[in-house]
């Protein structure tokens, strides 16, 4: 059986930056070793790199400029790079958001991990955005950095 196709959201790099023993670090881990097959664009780094060198982010979490390149080439190294994708998926709720749901289209990727509330809820079959969502890519699901591990505990 093949790695799973992924794309994880900005926060999930964020998350896996200041705190790799963590959830988020452990799926970041999952893409180096193979586990899942891991794809970004330069809209996801360039994202990256704003949030982390926000002033107040950088001083709280001691993040520099060359620990940040450090880790954009580490990602870059376990990730398929792809250029910017079509916008064939909009997002009312958060446009920012459609480039990870655009780039798992252009990547045949299974799975978009995330903990943003405007992603997840493409995930509920209650939600009638969800519910639209899941009608048109059946193939896709949004999943927390929690939810993908347990799948891959799973097998």
């Amino acid at each position: 059986m093949s790695a799973p196709r992924v794309v994880f959201d900005c926060n999930v790099y964020f998350q896996a930056l200041i705190g790799p023993t963590g959830p988020a670090g452990s799926c970041l881990d999952a893409g180096g070793e193979g586990t899942v097959s891991l794809y970004i664009s330069q809209y996801i780094l360039n994202e990256l790199r704003d949030v982390c060198l926000r002033p107040k982010i950088a001083h709280k979490f001691g993040i520099t400029v060359q620990r940040l390149d450090y880790f954009c080439d580490g990602v870059r190294r376990c990730a398929t790079f792809l250029p910017e994708p079509l916008e064939v998926f909009l997002l009312q709720r958060d446009p920012k958001d459609e480039h990870y749901i655009n780039l798992a289209i252009a990547a045949s990727a299974s799975l978009v991990v995330s903990r943003d509330r405007d992603l997840l809820a493409l995930a509920d079959p209650w939600d009638p955005v969800g519910q639209a969502f899941q009608a048109s890519y059946p193939t896709i699901e949004v999943v927390t950095p929690v939810e993908l591990l347990a799948r891959l505990a799973a097998g």
